[in-house]
């Protein structure tokens, strides 16, 4: 109980003054906020924690190639269910691919497995961030928008990283300590955007909202499962994997579906009933998390048997 509280209660306290001050006449500059996280402090935490704690490619590309394919599972089961539903594809099939990895993601696995929670994290949530703003805008804006990507700081901290990495290039004290104190931001103003964008998000339909959320959780679940069978993740990248993969709806689906204007209400009022879902779940999911970093079962006899 105690270890939960440890790992629940910070985020419930930053969200819930960011709720406050959306609440109040105090209000933050969102807008400013949520640019200095994507442009500045988002590139210097994945820049700084995957170098600092001399991370292998190995552990990078298994994160990776982990986050790919929950988006990929996410997709293809999603892109399903909404055909059987008759919803529309492109307001949500981002929802039910993107989850929120980063407000609510990396300050739960830095939380809940320390150091080394916060790189296996950020070493996923690259991925995620990168299909968000190239993929999942492309869907809102109903054409390929490479050139967005091009722009963002983000893949140029991805491209550092892999190159400081590969070749053993020694990083300065100068840019250590930079991007360690610019990075060291992210994870509060995430947390205070969520709980101020959850006091201000404009909804509708939060009935049919909160059959998209329940999809979205359970989306997360399965891709999870079976991406931690398929590559036999054991100890905290198996938790890490379990946690960033049922994380709720991405608010910055809602902030894409404003931009193009598609649907906007009720792609807020899937990220607000998905958020509170997954708060009311949180307990069991992290349980389940723990659960899954402390087995040691290998999870690959599951399809050796199965194949057998």
């Amino acid at each position: 109980m105690l270890q939960m509280i440890n790992i629940l209660g910070p985020i419930s306290v930053i969200t819930a003054i960011g709720y406050l001050f959306g609440r109040s006449s105090v209000r933050l500059e969102t807008q400013t906020l949520s640019a200095l996280v994507i442009l500045v402090a988002t590139p210097a935490l994945i820049f700084s924690a995957l170098t600092s704690l001399n991370v292998s490619l190995d552990v990078i590309g298994s994160m990776a190639t982990a986050a790919f394919l929950c988006l990929l599972i996410s997709a293809a089961i999603g892109f399903l269910t909404l055909k059987v539903l008759g919803k529309s594809i492109r307001s949500f099939l981002p929802t039910l691919m993107f989850p929120n990895s980063g407000n609510m993601g990396l300050p739960l696995v830095i939380l809940t497995f320390g150091d080394e929670g916060a790189l296996l994290g950020v070493a996923y949530f690259f991925i995620i961030a990168l299909a968000q703003h190239s993929l999942g805008l492309s869907i809102y804006a109903g054409s390929i928008r490479v050139q967005t990507l091009l722009r963002q700081p983000l893949i140029y901290s991805i491209i550092a990283v892999l190159l400081v990495t590969a070749f053993a290039i020694p990083v300065p004290q100068v840019i250590v300590t930079t991007t360690e104190m610019l990075g060291g931001m992210m994870i509060p103003a995430m947390l205070l955007l969520l709980g101020t964008s959850l006091a201000t998000l404009k909804t509708s339909d939060l009935g049919p909202a909160l059959v998209i959320a329940v999809i979205r959780l359970l989306l997360g679940v399965v891709s999870a499962l079976i991406v931690i069978i398929l590559l036999d993740l054991r100890g905290a990248s198996a938790g890490v994997v379990f946690l960033l993969a049922t994380m709720p709806i991405a608010i910055i689906n809602y902030v894409l579906a404003e931009r193009f204007q598609y649907n906007p209400e009720q792609v807020a009022g899937t990220v607000v009933a998905s958020t509170v879902l997954t708060f009311i779940c949180l307990p069991a999911l992290v349980w389940l998390a723990l659960a899954l970093s402390k087995s040691q079962f290998p999870f690959s006899a599951l399809l050796v048997r199965n194949g057998a």
